[in-house]
């Protein structure tokens, strides 16, 4: 089950960081097509804008994954351990539900509404573009699997089983 985390976080900061150049070769050229060649690339702006989405939002995944996401210490200095894994197992069902509902059903939607409109600028389907909120909601919900089953191993080992 760890191979499949560590496999899933190095294909997402492989992406990420793809997508992350992709902007910024993208930006380096919006500035001199503008500033040095005096020519108008409205195709780069917008490619950098839906660059942007997935990138956010593939990022969100990873770093929901790698739980270095805001936590609030607040709970943690008040509760003892058994309390704090109780809450955390409410949260992880929570978290599945949510992102379930609106990241992968509403985002699903929200493509199939989308797949007829496409870009101004590029004709990219914009179905392309809000196709990154399911497939982040679809990551955070297998790494919260993932977390689950790892809690349970863990207090597997624990407790002696």
């Amino acid at each position: 089950m760890t191979k499949f985390k560590d496999m899933l976080d190095k294909t997402l900061l492989t992406f990420s960081s793809i997508l992350l150049i992709m902007m910024v070769i993208f930006s380096i050229w919006q500035v001199l097509a503008r500033y040095v060649f005096n020519i108008s690339s409205p195709g780069t702006e917008e490619i950098t804008r839906y660059l942007l989405i997935w990138f956010g939002l593939m990022t969100a995944a990873y770093v929901f994954g790698a739980k270095k996401h805001i936590a609030i210490l607040f709970f943690r200095e008040k509760f003892n351990d058994r309390t704090l894994a109780i809450f955390e197992r409410v949260t992880d069902v929570l978290i599945i539900a949510l992102t379930s509902v609106l990241m992968v059903y509403g985002g699903m939607k929200v493509v199939l509404l989308t797949s007829a409109q496409t870009a101004a600028s590029t004709g990219i389907s914009m179905a392309i573009v809000y196709a990154a909120l399911p497939v982040s909601g679809i990551l955070i919900i297998l790494y919260t699997v993932h977390s689950m089953l790892i809690g349970k191993e863990t207090q597997n080992e624990e407790v002696g089983v």
